[in-house]
């Protein structure tokens, strides 16, 4: 971003921080961990450049929840455009819709939703993948077939089941 200090207009961006070969540590120390504003810490903003990357994604979801999840700044903001480069990491506590962040709603985020138990099959062995496959499955037969504890309804994300953060 752009700030004044001493009459003078300063931009500092990520590339910044290492553009000078002979300046990146000495950078990095003095303003990864800058808080700018009241606003956010820089590495926040440049999590690559400052080394704070962190893979959040669920390797077991099964779906964005809520289905058609976009956060509060509008639909084109949805859980593909998190999932591309460091969205999640900058921005993924923000903006909440639905009463979810796109750390919880989406699954390229760490959220999402998993079923649960993660192999679940019902008694006739049909499994979440099944009853995804048409919305009406979860009404007709999502309640019957209980198998190790579980139908349906309780175990599989498309029917409203499984495992989602703010769900516990």
């Amino acid at each position: 971003g752009t700030f004044q200090w001493n009459g003078k207009t300063y931009t500092r961006t990520c590339a910044w921080l290492t553009e000078n070969a002979n300046l990146i540590d000495k950078r990095k120390e003095d303003w990864c961990d800058q808080t700018i504003g009241n606003y956010f810490v820089v590495h926040e903003k440049c999590p690559e450049t400052c080394g704070k990357c962190v893979d959040r994604s669920n390797p077991n979801c099964s779906m964005d929840y809520p289905i058609g999840w976009h956060d509060s700044t509008g639909e084109e903001y949805n859980c593909n455009w998190y999932a591309g480069g460091e969205n999640c990491n900058m921005w993924g506590n923000s903006f909440p819709k639905y009463g979810r962040t796109a750390n919880q709603a989406c699954c390229a985020c760490g959220g999402g939703c998993t079923n649960m138990p993660l192999l679940f099959r019902d008694s006739l062995g049909r499994d979440c993948e099944w009853y995804a496959a048409k919305p009406s499955r979860c009404e007709e037969h999502g309640y019957r077939y209980r198998n190790n504890g579980y139908v349906a309804n309780e175990a599989c994300c498309a029917c409203d089941g499984g495992s989602a953060p703010g769900n516990d």
